[in-house]
């Protein structure tokens, strides 16, 4: 049975980890690869996968948005998104779907944070996770609050109320969710957009970002006695809905969270 990760570049990824991992664990016949494709080749790749009866494929950067028109049909959730991640062979149909916002709100869950608690967020960023992440707390009964350094157009946005994204912004929220860059490998000593030492105790903050998973963000919060949720839950949950959607079985997330946290404690990814 044939899985995967398409997209461009894949160095790094830590999915192939985690899913064969669980192929192993449930003695499933099959192997996660990389499908390290450049754009040219995405379309003639889709229909490879295909042809060779892929059971389905995970869907990274740069392709999230591009994959669609590629796809013969996508989820309402997707499609509110505007971005796949997963991609299941559904009678002979390639149909995507988005694993980033459930896998989210899992990773929340499994910290102790119930988003379903009619909770307040702040969003830092507007790319495509932070669109994900959105619609899994909107989804989840949370009131959100988005920041950014501007202004988004997006229609999407507009459900949301906005802020300018300034250094010493504080607003009184249950949960901040830094959606951007900042801080991933290799320049993890660069200052976070937001300084969670002007934040009360009661905010609890996570970090996208799992590469470190000790960001400087998360750092600095723990510093300051909050709470603190990294960004390898989110990965993990991602890749767990999207292993349950292949196979229509319990993903072995104990094992997937064992593999990944030996991997995660040799220190930042990349070295």
């Amino acid at each position: 049975m044939l899985i995967g990760l398409l997209g461009h570049p894949l160095t790094h990824s830590l999915s192939p980890l985690i899913q064969n991992k669980a192929l192993q664990t449930l003695d499933i016949k099959g192997d996660y690869r990389l499908f390290d494709v450049e754009e040219k080749e995405l379309r003639s790749c889709v229909s490879g996968l295909k042809s060779l009866g892929c059971l389905g494929f995970n869907v990274t950067i740069p392709y999230k948005r591009r994959i669609i028109d590629l796809l013969d049909e996508i989820t309402p959730q997707a499609a509110e998104i505007g971005a796949v991640n997963l991609v299941k062979l559904s009678r002979g149909k390639f149909v995507g779907d988005n694993s980033d916002a459930p896998g989210f709100v899992r990773s929340l869950k499994e910290a102790g944070f119930d988003p379903k608690a009619k909770k307040t967020t702040l969003i830092v960023g507007c790319g495509g996770a932070a669109r994900a992440v959105a619609v899994g707390l909107k989804d989840s009964g949370c009131q959100i609050y988005v920041t950014s350094r501007q202004k988004p157009r997006s229609l999407f946005w507009a459900q949301f109320e906005w802020l300018e994204l300034k250094k010493d912004l504080v607003v009184k929220v249950d949960l901040v969710v830094d959606c951007t860059p900042v801080g991933m490998y290799p320049d993890v000593d660069v200052t976070p957009v937001l300084d969670p030492r002007l934040y009360g105790p009661e905010t609890v903050f996570c970090d996208l970002v799992y590469n470190p998973r000790k960001t400087t963000l998360i750092r600095i919060a723990k510093a300051t006695k909050h709470k603190v949720i990294t960004g390898d839950g989110m990965l993990l949950h991602q890749g767990a809905i999207s292993f349950e959607s292949w196979f229509s079985v319990k993903a072995p997330i104990i094992e997937m969270q064992k593999v990944l946290d030996e991997y995660l404690k040799g220190g930042s990814l990349g070295d």
